[in-house]
């Protein structure tokens, strides 16, 4: 990609196409589609990746289109469920699974990641225009990333999805690096119907219900119609509780037997729980513990020092043991209850013969509710409670009306006044489960004119679509007013000396809570609102017929467009800076006042985006011209120009495509292009987040390794650290360049036969993102140890005890970490590449019925991530031996099966019709990953780099349907009933170490589905 100061302006001609062949891979069945058996009008098949309207271009770029029948067989009672089955689609990043912090997009959300490229990296359309963006961001490899919500789009009223596989930012600029998912829409429509659905996952309670309608008719003598769609959708939601391997943290019964048996990185049990940690600000010698330090646990428990009563002891140390810690799954929601509606109108009319103007507006409400496992402090931000608190065991020996302290703990040499105390970890089992409710309101609009000015085609149109979404998480605490509440000095005050259950299992659940009346006084609800906007006109205009070339007519396009895209994230006064706290024992400020959640400023930006394309169809030889081995040769030239106001950057991007039929049945094809993404709002306007993160402090622990008091990095104890992102203006677009280089055969001894297989690589630079704290920090280290520092990591001055430990080492003093600054940064660059593979088989008519085979496969073969200057520079100090092989870099390097990424994804369906009978089977495949957050207690000797990881499982799911379709003169016809069953041998998702035992991302909890529906026509 070049970039062209603002005050120049080039029109480059322009650009890739794309569209479906008569007879190739992609044409429809002879069997009308189920829309067109029920009344809705057939239309000519226009596909992504041209603007060119009638021109004759076939199989030219790799593009998948399922239709109603391939959409069927998928069993999706979603926009996610949908994409999901498309094999190039990658990890679903937002998704309700993944949503557990009021930092993420959350409630009923999905994303859309085609090549695994990156989340924004995909363009979604409808009916060929622009999808707003949904709300909500949330952070993927720590920078905010945006996405379409895919959720938004009801399967019921899809007729087709166009994806085109490959990138296409000469045509549609921004956000189509990795390629275009273009949904269209019933329309054009006479007759009606309505529909009513029901399914149920087998084995538990969960189940959802539809109910569909939709009327269409013509008007104004045929030259009109008007389409409208309604319709309603529930789902009761799913416990936890209701999987084995989302039940528990704790998932060492999952992997008996296996080569990780015993292995301690599947107890994920929480460290923060109601058997809470403390630090006493006394010296250690005057208490029993023998240690500053101590944390709750039950007194049948071994290394108990202190006793609490009431079956409670305090055991020393900072880590509470693996026995007492708490299942932050318990109680929570696996898949959440949610509401959906959606009506939706379409409006065409003839005003002439030459111009037709058409409307569209939609409107879509989803409202979910789920709940979560209950607020803990966070560990850079622990709360002091104060020496005469009613409930601190170590207070003063008597109270102010001068009585005894009757919670004071016998045994102890504190002072008479007491002393404060710092409640370090904690978790407030006892207020509840975090409540959370989210609902979005989606409205678009759209309105145009087309036609025909003279010999060329034209189309100019305008969208204005807006999202907005409020997340509401009730059960949360006030730092300030729950300081003031354990800080009383009344029995009313909150008691977190008390522990949970001390019988039965420790972790799950409080069983001496404390009174609500103590609980109220500090509960708050927290709420993020959100919302986008989209503004786009467009005018575009065409002719396949310029003029005659000896191949064929040379076609034309171009076009110009303006769009302005605004976001606004308003964070609850809690968490924008608003109200803030103040510890009132240790003075320490932080800019959130909720317990458990960093602080998050108010966040708003907008973009005003100017563009034009253009595009040249080139046949260069024709059938007509005879000439040996050469039917076709045709060639795409595209180019496009967008320039950015907010960042005040041009880009400019061509494309070549072309496309060559040696023999009849045998076509070869390729492309290459350019593009861009332009940084999303969110990194551009963002003022300033806080996250507080456990990191390992290197300087501090080589002083430590140095001193003997601690054997390796590897060992490095990690600690509370602020890091502080930003956004600037200064980012640019990221680069990338696409290679696409396949064949399509369709054998004429074999009629209705097609096969595709396709290379394709894309090389993205400049990618936005941030160094990483836990980076920063070991590059600290590796100056440090040549006399210098790393200015992004903020310190306090060395200390006495500091001073001490780092005499004698090789490193100047050092203080602990107060801030790493991390701002948002174009660092690194990618090379992906892969394969996809089709087999599409319309079986011609024996007199059995009629069948067809479908099958789409992705192979990805490399995912390699480069580091920048800063990465590598610490690579190169690592494979020196200047900083141990314990200090790593993670997401650089070859990224294949890491953490997703599957080497192999495909789908496949069959399906045979006779008469009022059809039959389908579905088939979805996704292989398998490495999972880095478990690596082997026990390392074993492997050439492969990743042998020491867990192995993910692959997956193979089943779908099964069948339905019949009443077809007589009476009130029941065009009735149809279909049953159908989605993961037939009820698969689990592989077990993986995450929240909720698998990769939501990849994989679902549902189960074995029971799907029933029944479909009147009239």
């Amino acid at each position: 990609m070049s970039r062209i100061s603002t005050k120049t302006f080039t029109f480059i001609t322009s650009t890739a196409v794309l569209a479906l062949a008569h007879g190739t891979a992609f044409a429809q069945s002879e069997t009308p589609p189920p829309a067109e058996q029920s009344g809705e009008k057939s239309s000519e098949i226009v596909v992504i990746g041209t603007q060119i309207q009638g021109a004759k271009i076939n199989d030219v770029l790799p593009v998948t289109v399922l239709d109603e029948t391939d959409i069927e067989n998928t069993g999706a009672a979603s926009g996610d469920e949908l994409f999901r089955a498309i094999p190039q689609a990658g990890t679903v990043a937002f998704n309700e699974q993944n949503a557990t912090t009021v930092n993420n997009s959350r409630g009923d959300v999905a994303s859309i990641n085609l090549r695994d490229l990156g989340t924004g990296n995909t363009l979604l359309l409808i009916n060929g225009r622009r999808m707003t963006l949904h709300p909500g961001f949330q952070t993927e490899l720590l920078v905010p990333v945006v996405s379409s919500d895919t959720n938004e789009i009801a399967p019921g009223s899809v007729r087709r999805v166009e994806v085109l596989r490959d990138g296409a930012s000469a045509i549609y600029g921004a956000d189509a690096v990795a390629g275009v998912i273009n949904t269209v829409l019933r329309g054009n429509r006479t007759g009606g119907f309505v529909e009513a659905d029901w399914r149920g996952s087998d084995g538990t309670g969960l189940y959802n219900y539809s109910i569909n309608g939709g009327y269409g008719f013509d008007f104004a003598g045929g030259r009109a119609n008007l389409t409208v769609y309604g319709g309603y959708f529930h789902e009761n939601g799913m416990a936890a509780s209701e999987r084995d391997y989302a039940a528990d943290d704790n998932r060492l019964p999952l992997v008996v037997g296996t080569d990780f048996e015993g292995d301690a990185s599947f107890n994920n049990r929480n460290t923060f729980g109601p058997f809470g940690q403390f630090d006493i600000q006394a010296p250690s010698s005057r208490t029993p513990i023998g240690d500053d330090d101590f944390y709750l646990q039950p007194s049948t428990f071994p290394g108990c020092r202190l006793d609490f009563g009431n079956g409670l002891c305090a055991r020393n140390g900072t880590t509470p043991t693996t026995d007492v810690r708490y299942n932050t799954n318990f109680g929570d929601t696996l898949i959440s209850e949610k509401n959906r509606y959606n009506a939706m109108a379409l409006l065409n009319y003839e005003l002439s013969n030459s111009l037709e103007a058409y409307l569209e507006a939609s409107y879509y409400r989803t409202e979910s509710r789920r709940f979560l496992t209950p607020s803990a402090v966070l560990s850079a931000v622990p709360i002091g409670i104060a020496r005469d608190a009613y409930w601190n065991p170590f207070g003063p020996t008597t109270l102010a009306d001068g009585s005894p302290n009757p919670n004071r703990l016998p045994g102890t040499t504190i002072a008479a006044d007491g002393a404060d105390i710092i409640m370090e970890r904690y978790r407030f089992v006892d207020i509840g489960s975090r409540d959370i409710t989210v609902d979005k309101d989606v409205y678009r609009f759209v309105g145009g004119l087309k036609g025909n000015l003279g010999s060329w085609d034209f189309d100019t149109g305008f969208v204005y679509s807006e999202a907005e979404l409020i997340d509401v998480s009730r059960n949360r605490l006030s730092h300030t007013l729950l300081q003031q509440q354990l800080n009383l000095t009344t029995p009313d005050a909150y008691n977190p000396f008390n522990g949970g259950c001390v019988v039965g299992d420790p972790g799950q659940g409080d069983c001496t809570p404390n009174p609500v009346s103590s609980i109220d006084p500090f509960r708050i609800s927290v709420f993020r609102k959100g919302g986008t906007s989209l503004a786009l006109a467009d005018f575009k205009v065409s002719r396949d017929d310029l003029f005659e070339l000896p191949g064929g007519n040379l076609g034309i396009a171009a076009g110009v467009e303006w769009r302005r895209e605004t976001f606004y994230d308003d964070r609850d006064p809690r968490l924008d800076g608003t109200i803030t706290y103040t510890d009132s024992v240790t003075g320490v400020f932080n800019g959130s006042d909720v317990v458990g959640t960093s602080p998050s400023p108010d966040t708003n930006g907008s973009r005003n985006v100017y563009s034009a394309h253009a595009e040249l169809f080139v046949p260069l030889v024709g059938p007509d011209m005879d000439i040996p081995l050469i039917e076709e040769l045709n060639l795409q030239l595209a180019g496009r120009i967008e320039h950015f106001d907010d960042i005040n950057e041009t880009a400019a991007v061509p494309r070549v495509a072309a496309s060559w039929t040696t023999l009849p049945g045998v076509t070869l094809r390729g492309a290459w292009s350019r593009g861009f993404r332009a940084p999303n709002l969110v990194q551009v306007n963002d003022e300033g987040t806080t996250r507080s993160n456990t990191r390992d402090d290197f300087v501090v622990c080589q002083a430590r390794v140095e001193k003997g008091t601690l054997a390796n990095l590897g060992g490095c104890p990690g600690e509370g650290v602020i890091s502080f992102r930003s956004g600037t203006e200064n980012l640019v677009p990221e680069d990338s360049t696409s290679i696409n280089l396949g064949v399509v055969l369709e054998p004429e001894f074999i009629p209705g036969l097609t096969l595709t297989a396709d290379y394709w690589r894309v090389r993205q630079t400049g990618l936005v993102g941030t160094f990483g704290d836990d980076n920063a920090i070991a590059l600290d280290l590796l100056r440090r140890l040549n006399g210098s520092t790393n200015p992004n990591v903020i310190r306090a001055a060395p200390t006495a005890d500091d001073i001490a430990l780092f005499t004698g080492t090789s490193l100047a003093p050092a203080g602990e970490i107060l801030q790493v600054l991390d701002p948002y940064l174009n660092l690194d660059s990618r090379t992906s590449k892969g394969w996809d593979f089709g087999l599409f088989y319309n079986v011609p008519d024996f007199g059995l019925g009629n069948f067809r085979v479908r099958l789409n496969a992705a192979r990805l073969k490399s995912f390699v991530q480069s580091a920048g200057p800063d990465g590598q520079e610490l690579l190169d100090a690592i494979a020196a031996g200047v900083l141990p092989t314990d200090v790593t870099v993670g997401g650089l390097g070859e990224l294949l099966e890491i953490e997703g990424r599957p080497k192999w994804r495909f789908s496949g369906s069959i399906n045979w019709e006779s008469g009022p009978v059809d039959i389908g089977l579905f088939g979805n495949y996704v292989g398998k990953v490495w999972d880095t957050s478990v690596t082997r207690d026990v390392l074993i000797e492997t050439t492969d780099p990743n042998g020491n990881f867990y192995r993910v499982n692959d997956v193979f799911v089943t779908n099964f349907s069948i339905s019949y379709t009443i077809e007589n003169n009476t009130p029941l016809d065009g009735t149809r009933l279909r049953f159908a069953i989605n993961n037939v041998f009820d698969k689990d998702p592989p077990l993986a170490d995450e929240t909720y035992g698998y990769f939501s991302e990849l994989h679902s909890a549902r189960g074995r589905q029971f799907h029933v529906e029944l479909r009147k026509n009239f």
